[in-house]
Order: structure tokens, then sequence, then C-alpha cells
């Protein structure tokens, strides 16, 4: 299964196209609906898609995931599955098309980080890898049944990540993933005010939050060592913001996750294992990346003492064994998160060598443990 998020206090996760949802008593996961296949879909679509299409393919290439859900309120979700955004009124059992996605989206659409709620409106960040089409920034202010654009951002290749600050209510923007294109920035009046930009330094995915700073770990598999970051609240608004270098890992930082224990603040941030070198850097590169693992810190050390929750190997599959040429597309293994301040965090290991699909909490009792 993938992790999808936590709905109403309880596990979302999906099967392909099926959709599962935690039972009352967290004992098991029980199938609510699935998501349909667009009238003008074809073939390809199903073979990222649906089984026993897809089955078929990521026996080759290993699993790469094909469907992200957000949960909006107690009753509705949004979610990504290709080109196609759809909106479910009913927690998932009946869903209906809402917009399209642009042509070159991978297949789950945009990546799981690129929606926000906020109490008004739903933000979402395109992911196109046409580097020829303009990004942007869709806003809906009817609960994901319509949307507009909020921004467009001609200069980037796409765009990671789409937040709510919760502490001032801003709108934070990631992006990449050429150094001229990485920047993360603020959404004000229709524009990105610029926060960093212009090296793969500030090549962020999911940004986390704390009441003293953001924090960030580098997406860059050709970086020998990816620094995670925190910049102080009171460099916000700097001409020349200065980063502090509180922690470095080996593989490229994706997704993020904060949670409050006994009076302190955690940051999880999740790494990939990335199967093949970046198209966007240089032309002689070295791929670095040895594990998708978790790793933890809080603000009882200011978040320079890291602890690693879990580490994972990508799933060896028979396109890594024999490929002439890179034709085959081969999948990342990625550690996808989601936290619930009564539970704790979970995590869903996903294309790894073992734990591929399971969803593990890790109760708020652990990080406990290691203050």
């Amino acid at each position: 299964m993938k992790l999808q998020t936590i709905h109403d206090g309880r596990v979302l996760a999906t099967n392909d196209r099926s959709i599962y949802i935690e039972s009352a008593e967290g004992e098991r996961m029980t199938r609510i609906g699935q998501l349909p296949g667009p009238p003008s879909a074809g073939l390809n679509h199903r073979l990222k898609t649906t089984a026993p299409y897809r089955t078929l393919v990521t026996t080759v290439t290993g699993r790469f995931p094909a469907v992200n859900i957000w949960s909006i309120d107690k009753t509705t979700l949004l979610a990504s599955v290709d080109r196609w955004m759809f909106r479910s009124s009913d927690n998932g059992r009946n869903w209906s098309v809402v917009s399209t996605l642009p042509d070159s989206s991978p297949p789950m659409g945009v990546l799981p980080s690129a929606v926000s709620v906020t109490d008004e409106s739903i933000y979402l960040g395109e992911y196109p890898l046409d580097g020829d089409q303009t990004s942007r920034v869709l806003v809906s202010n009817d609960g994901g049944k319509t949307w507009t654009t909020a921004a467009t951002l001609p200069n980037v290749r796409h765009i990671h990540a789409v937040q709510t600050d919760p502490y001032t209510d801003d709108i934070w923007i990631t992006t990449g993933d050429r150094d001229e294109e990485c920047l993360i920035g603020r959404l004000q009046d229709g524009t990105i005010e610029i926060v960093g930009s212009g090296d793969q330094s500030w090549r962020a995915v999911e940004l986390a939050f704390t009441p003293t700073a953001v924090l960030w770990g580098v997406d860059s598999v050709y970086t020998e060592q990816k620094p995670i970051r925190a910049l102080s609240r009171a460099q916000f608004d700097t001409v020349d913001p200065e980063p502090e270098t509180v922690h470095e890992v080996s593989s490229s930082v994706y997704y993020a996750e904060t949670i409050a224990v006994d009076g302190e603040q955690w940051v999880l941030f999740s790494t990939a294992m990335e199967s093949g070198t970046d198209g966007t850097g240089p032309d002689t590169q070295t791929v670095h990346s040895d594990g998708a693992t978790v790793v933890a810190a809080s603000s009882s050390s200011e978040f320079t003492d890291w602890y690693e929750l879990a580490t994972y190997r990508k799933r060896t599959t028979p396109a890594d064994r024999w490929n002439p040429r890179g034709y085959v597309p081969t999948a990342n293994a990625y550690v996808f998160l989601a936290s619930d301040p009564e539970r704790g965090v979970f995590i869903n290991p996903y294309n790894t060598d073992r734990d591929d699909g399971i969803v593990r909490p890790v109760p708020t009792r652990a990080f406990a443990a290691h203050s």
C-alpha cells in the first residue's frame, strides 16, 4: 500500500486505484472505493495505474507511485492520478474529475507535498516534466470543485511543494531542478516572493516549520552530501539569508513531518534511494544515494542531534540488472510520512527491499525515549 494521509484521525492508503481506510479500532484496513478511470484515458493510463497491467510494468521497473490523496475536511478528499484531478464529497466512495494537469505530468500527477489546505482555499503546484511548459500554482476557493491560476512560475521546471506555515498562514513554495530553477519562496498577491534561490542548496521538496525556523533537506542526487538546513524566522525577509547546516545525509531529502511531544517539537525527514542520474544535472555526474531513510531531531537540541528511525534499500528489479542504454525507466525507493498529534508518526517504505508497502506506526513514546 501507499500511505496517503490521516483522514479524520484514521490512516488512509491506496493500492493501485483502490482506496482503504483504517478501521475505527485501528486493527485492519477496509476498502472503501476506487478512483475511476477517466473516459479519455487509454492504455498508457492503465499501464501506470491499474492491475493487472500495472503489475506487469512494475515487476520490471519497480513500484512507482501513481496516486495521491489529500484530506480536505471530514468528508471531502482530493486526488491526483496521472493527468487528472479528482474530488470526492463522501469519504472516497464516489469521485468526479475536477481538473486536468499538464500533459507531461508524472504518473501521480504532482508530488504529495504539492497541495496545501487553508481555512478558505486549496492550493496546488503543478509538476510538468516538459521544460517548455510553464508551471502554475492553482487555487480553489470552493473545496476543490473549480480551479484558477494563483501564480505562474515561468523560470522553473516544476513545483515541489506548496505548504502553509502553521504559525503565520503564509503559503510557501519550493521548486527545482537546475540551479537557476531552485527557489524557496512565499506566495504574495499572485507572485512568488523569493526567500532564497540560485543553486542546489535551495533545492528542497517538503519544508518543516517550527516556531523559530523553517528546515529543509537538499534534493540533489549528484551532490555527495545533502545538507539539512535551518533558516531562522528572523532572516525570512533579509536580502541574503544565511541558513545553518544542522545535519547531512547521503541521499536526496524528499518528505517532512513535524510533531509535538511533551512540549518538544520534532522534525522528521525521509530520503529517497534514487535509481539513476539527474537529467537536469551536469553531463558528468555520480549518483550519491545509498538508502531510503527517516531521520528525526527535536527542539531540545535546536535540531542538531539527529536520530535514524528507519532505513531501507531499493528493491532490485530486472531493469536494474539488465537495461541496455537505460531505455527502461526504473523506480526510486521512498519513505512516505504522515503524522497525528495523538498517535504519533506513520512511515511507509515504498519500493523497498523489505517492508515494502507496510504502514508502520511510530508512537509518541518512541520520541520521548530520545528526549
